[in-house]
């Protein structure tokens, strides 16, 4: 499976801050720029320019200074987009997703589950057997949950990860 440092960014990027966040990070400004000069060169609502650069500063790939307007008053935000920090973020989140992964398939492999067969809960074992393996929503009754499925998916995921980690430290190991 080859993968590309920067497929895995721009996938990253559009997961954290939208279609938007990804064209503002393509557009790959050279120097300082406002929400309000994006929003007018690409005809988009300034207030999804905001939310898509604030989820990019959440990640650490862009960074702002404030400064006050001297006529309006009003506080005028200054852009920058990190492009040089993008692998150690992309790293960085894979890592973070990694962990949850883990912790989840954890959780399957330590216990039984029982779910309604309308799909109203999922509940462990002890809790099934409290309610008489009845739905406390609507009051079907509550199977067993064949998890082998969702831990295959698990751990496929955890290997595709696996190996964009290594591709990353790879890559960053020949920069």
């Amino acid at each position: 499976m080859e993968l590309q440092s920067d497929e895995l960014i721009a996938e990253l990027i559009e997961r954290v801050a939208g279609e938007v966040g990804l064209v503002v990070y393509t557009l790959r400004p050279q120097r300082e720029f406002t929400d309000e000069e994006i929003s007018q060169e690409l005809g988009i609502e300034i207030n999804e320019v905001r939310k898509a650069l604030f989820s990019l500063y959440e990640i650490g790939i862009a960074e702002y200074r404030r400064k006050r307007d001297e006529e309006t008053g009003w506080m005028e935000y200054y852009w920058k987009i990190n492009y040089d920090r993008e692998r150690d973020i992309v790293l960085r989140e894979l890592l973070k997703t990694k962990r949850k992964l883990e912790a989840k398939l954890e959780m399957e492999d330590s216990a039984v589950y029982y779910i309604c067969i309308n799909g109203c809960v999922k509940v462990k074992y002890e809790a099934a057997m409290e309610m008489n393996f009845m739905c406390p929503r609507c009051g079907a009754p509550l199977d067993y949950l064949d998890s082998t499925v969702a831990k295959e998916k698990l751990m496929e995921e955890i290997e595709k990860i696996d190996k964009m980690i290594s591709y990353l430290m790879e890559s960053k190991s020949v920069n």
